[in-house]
């Protein structure tokens, strides 16, 4: 029974995922084309450098946390839901550190990525980190139960929200911010409908033993993380540096 209980939550994890998947890759390409007809080719550069810093600071909020969520065995229900607490709130407060921190030294880091003269749009982008708290770990206790239904709805609407924000503000003429604004309404709406969903909800528990079995675990996750930020970011700042947003 038990088995076959398994193999039908797998079957609709991979149904659901799948579904999902497919409807980005259909849905995603085409939104872009049609904001490439309406912004700049400065503005996808300047928010291509942003996303480079966010998702940077992002590895660090979440610290591996969410694989130790999914993948960690839990005594029952009460266990799980402490350990989230603490994921949770460790990672909130490292976010809003960055956050401080990117905020304060935001036009350095706009001139070292190339967009210099706009710290304040760095800054503003960044808003995004303490909202990924809210949400990374929900989306993991989601995973563990192989809920992968509600986490397709979740990822329809993040899909459609540059259909009915992004491209509206860009035909507005707002440029870079119609999309960097877009990308806040999607990281806002997911905090708030996955927090809603979701069984788990944040409470002020935190026990340093817990972290430090966490971040035992989670080490290793983090410089993985960090490993493929660079591979996949690197040429990217290479290019931001050296070159215009244009390119």
């Amino acid at each position: 029974m038990k088995e076959n209980e398994l193999r039908n939550k797998i079957f609709n994890a991979t149904k659901w995922s799948s579904l999902a998947e497919v409807a980005a890759k259909i849905v995603s390409p085409l939104t872009n084309m049609v904001l490439a007809r309406i912004i700049a080719p400065e503005a996808f550069g300047v928010v291509a450098t942003v996303t480079m810093i966010t998702s940077f600071a992002d590895m660090f909020t979440d610290a591996g946390f969410q694989k130790y969520l999914v993948q960690h065995e839990f005594k029952n229900e009460e266990e799980k839901f402490k350990n989230a607490n603490v994921a949770f709130i460790t990672n909130f407060v490292i976010s809003i550190f960055l956050w401080g921190i990117i905020t304060l030294f935001s036009e350095q880091i706009a001139v070292l990525v190339g967009n210099p003269g706009l710290g304040s749009v760095v800054a503003i982008a960044c808003i995004q980190l303490p909202l990924t708290a809210f949400s990374s770990i929900q989306m993991a206790l989601y995973r563990r139960d192989f809920d992968f239904k509600t986490l397709f709805w979740i990822r329809m609407i993040s899909i459609f929200i540059p259909v009915v924000v992004t491209i509206p503000l860009a035909l507005l003429g707002l440029s870079y911010w119609s999309l960097i604004i877009g990308t806040l309404f999607m990281q806002f709406s997911n905090a708030i409908l996955l927090t809603m969903k979701s069984k788990w909800k944040p409470k002020l528990f935190f026990s340093i033993a817990t972290l430090k079995e966490m971040l035992s675990f989670s080490l290793w996750s983090l410089i993985e993380a960090v490993s493929i930020w660079l591979t996949t970011w690197v040429d990217a700042f290479i290019i931001g540096s050296i070159l215009s947003e244009y390119f």
